[in-house]
């Protein structure tokens, strides 16, 4: 029998939002589509039902072959090559520590329960990786990262998957879908980290 204690700790296993898109799984960038956890349909409110990403992924998979089938006449098939692939593989496997302490940080700070601090001294993590990173999927996983915390540091207030230790309280004056893009949140995560300048008194 397991005599020893286990550690727990909470986790979210679903993301609630990302992607904007339309009915059909348009983005705004002309041939990109969305579905499942990397969308935000709106078929999900602050939390999400059982279940439901299921019959979201389905109906919104189905809705996205169906533009997509729509517009493929009219579109040539682009060769490729496999040696860019090669590239990012060799690159991803030497940057396997950077993807770590990124996956740390989310863990430790960007959980469930959040609070400015941890999420400030996250942003600050992802600075220091942005600088180091070459392998296109660290890269990409950097900038959801960033996303995700910067949309956390803005929410001041609980609401579903989102607890904020320093804001417990829901407020309903922020029951409502935010919406923000790349160069927005680039800006706020830049404000973040900025170093505050502390004036000195003059030397007697």
């Amino acid at each position: 029998p397991v005599r020893q204690p286990i550690p727990i700790a909470p986790a979210a296993h679903y993301h609630m939002g990302g992607i904007h898109v339309d009915g059909a799984g348009r983005s705004s960038l002309d041939g990109l589509w969305a579905c499942g956890e990397v969308a935000a349909t709106g078929a999900h409110g602050a939390n999400r039902l059982a279940s439901n990403s299921l019959l979201e992924a389905v109906v919104f998979a189905a809705r996205i072959a169906d533009d997509i089938q729509g517009l493929l006449p009219n579109h040539k098939v682009v060769a490729w090559s496999g040696g860019a692939a090669d590239e990012a593989l060799a690159d991803a496997q030497g940057q396997s520590e950077l993807m770590r302490r990124l996956r740390q940080t989310m863990s430790r700070h960007v959980g469930v329960v959040r609070d400015a601090g941890g999420l400030g001294e996250a942003l600050q993590v992802f600075a220091g990786l942005e600088a180091e990173a070459r392998d296109p999927q660290l890269k990409n996983a950097l900038v959801a990262a960033r996303m995700i915390t910067v949309a956390a540091l803005t929410r001041e207030e609980s609401r579903g998957g989102h607890q904020r230790s320093d804001f417990p309280q829901s407020d309903p004056a922020l029951a409502r879908r935010n919406f923000t893009t790349l160069a927005q949140c680039n800006q706020i995560a830049a404000e973040a980290v900025r170093p505050t300048l502390v004036a000195h008194a003059p030397a007697a």
